[in-house]
């Protein structure tokens, strides 16, 4: 079992996402935004989290890259719906650990959960 943080500003994915994750027997948390998210990690401890690339404010990239510098450990996959490749780019140079588009289905994320977590 792991210790999930979903992080993104549609609460309906987060919802459903987090009762994916539960029904396989995973713990899951949600945060509505990068700040959310950091306040969460710092808070309690987390195995990896799955944040969005678009989101108000401060994106999955400035999470991705401030998650790494406090909690370098810490597995994050980047989810999007809107991916063009220098987005891309700048996400593998701040050493994203996978990539997954949206809709995204039970078995893409639970073969990501293997990859991430070995």
């Amino acid at each position: 079992m792991a210790k999930i943080l979903i992080v993104d500003d549609d609460v309906e994915f987060g919802i459903a996402l987090s009762k994916t994750l539960k029904g396989e027997g995973h713990d899951a948390s949600t945060a509505l935004n990068t700040a959310e998210g950091l306040e969460r990690l710092r808070k309690d401890k987390y195995d990896v989290v799955f944040a969005d690339l678009s989101m108000p404010g401060e994106n999955g990239l400035v999470l991705l890259e401030k998650s790494k510098k406090e909690f370098p450990g810490i597995p994050v996959v980047m989810i999007t719906a809107f991916g063009d490749w220098d987005t891309y780019a700048k996400a593998l140079e701040k050493s994203v650990s996978k990539f997954v588009n949206k809709p995204v289905k039970k078995e893409e994320i639970m073969q990501i959960l293997k990859d991430v977590l070995g």
